[in-house]
């Protein structure tokens, strides 16, 4: 007679996945974990990058100005290298996507990109071509497309055509010192308002005057903004320009000021902070949960692309010309995919549900 005893083995095995699984719910930080992860991602990272976007974009608008008082050679290089400032400040934290940046699409208004229909050079052309002075004020800005008041717009304004273009107070010099003080007003507006007010929502979650019910609600937020922005940077700053074997330069960010591969080395040097560089970091609370091996693999990964980032020869909307540029660019997407991966794996230990990608939509 043959036996009807099932093997034990399956059973076995479930239990011993049931009990690793609860492990994981037990080991999950609790709400004063998660409220000192956020406090330090806040103190000292968020509210530090913004407050750099404020001081460079202000530096921004008063070199414009002075550039249109005397249109010369070393009043345009100014305001070209505090556009620089700025840009590299806005890049630093251009990962930030939740807050008071998304206020009035300030996002958007700070830098509309990728323009994949060049809605930038056709609405600013049309701007040109008018002269109408009553588009020269901060208010017609706050209510005009997005592709005329950001970064876009004034860096082809700053670094295409000529000096003369500049000069007997033309309108093109006016325009450009006008968007420039629209976007120290937009950080202006950005920075105050984490400072008196989203910051103490995220201090507070749970209260009644927050935003978020919980602790673990608002690190959520945090943690979308480590993990998405490696899709954007893979997908929009790297593979784009690479295209499907005929390589795009102009598609690459920032090209016109030959900064493409510089706001990658930023993004990625951001992320990599928001990741291990505050007291009370997401890197430290991964080893407190027991993930010590998981958390130096995520570092390693960082330091490691940071690394091949350096190796690229700049700027990218000429060198992508290069076999060995595009070998290169390559590896490194595939590094950040595998960074995607092993954060997003990393989530489920902290229990995080990241859940709707910001990006859905766009």
């Amino acid at each position: 007679m043959k036996s009807t005893n099932a093997p034990l083995w399956p059973l076995l095995l479930g239990i011993s996945l049931l009990f690793t699984a609860v492990g994981m719910l037990h080991a999950a930080p609790s709400e004063p974990q998660w409220r000192s992860l956020n406090h330090s991602l806040v103190s000292e990272h968020i509210l530090p990058r913004y407050q750099l976007l404020q001081n460079s974009s202000a530096e921004l608008a008063t070199s414009t100005a002075a550039l249109c008082r005397q249109p010369d050679q070393t009043h345009l290089e100014q305001a070209q290298a505090d556009f620089q400032q700025t840009m590299d400040a806005w890049q630093s934290v251009q990962h930030i996507l939740f807050g008071p940046i998304k206020t009035h699409m300030r996002n958007f208004s700070m830098q509309f990109w990728p323009d994949k229909k060049n809605l930038i050079g056709k609405q600013l052309n049309q701007l040109l071509l008018q002269q109408n002075p009553n588009t020269l004020s901060t208010d017609y800005l706050y209510k005009a497309s997005i592709g005329v008041k950001g970064l876009p717009a004034l860096e082809r304004l700053l670094f295409t055509g000529s000096l003369s273009d500049l000069e007997n107070a033309s309108y093109r010099c006016q325009l450009t010192q006008a968007i420039a003080t629209y976007i120290a007003v937009n950080s202006q507006a950005t920075l105050d308002e984490w400072t008196h007010g989203y910051a103490d929502s995220v201090s507070n979650a749970g209260s009644g005057t927050s935003y978020y019910d919980s602790h673990q609600e608002a690190a959520v937020d945090m943690m979308k903004a480590l993990i998405e922005p490696l899709e954007i940077i893979r997908d929009q700053k790297i593979l784009s320009p690479l295209g499907d074997g005929q390589v795009r330069p102009r598609r690459t960010e920032s090209w016109r000021s030959q900064r493409s591969l510089r706001n990658i080395q930023l993004n990625v040097a951001a992320l990599h902070h928001l990741y291990s560089g505050t007291k009370n970091s997401v890197d430290s609370l991964l080893r407190e949960q027991g993930r010590a091996p998981q958390a130096d693999n995520i570092s390693t990964l960082f330091s490691d692309i940071e690394q091949q980032l350096q190796a690229v020869q700049s700027p990218l909307v000429t060198s992508l010309s290069q076999p060995d540029t595009v070998k290169r660019l390559l590896e490194i997407s595939t590094a950040l995919q595998q960074l995607n991966r092993e954060l997003s794996a990393e989530m489920i230990t902290l229990n995080i549900q990241l859940g709707f990608n910001s990006r859905d939509g766009d």
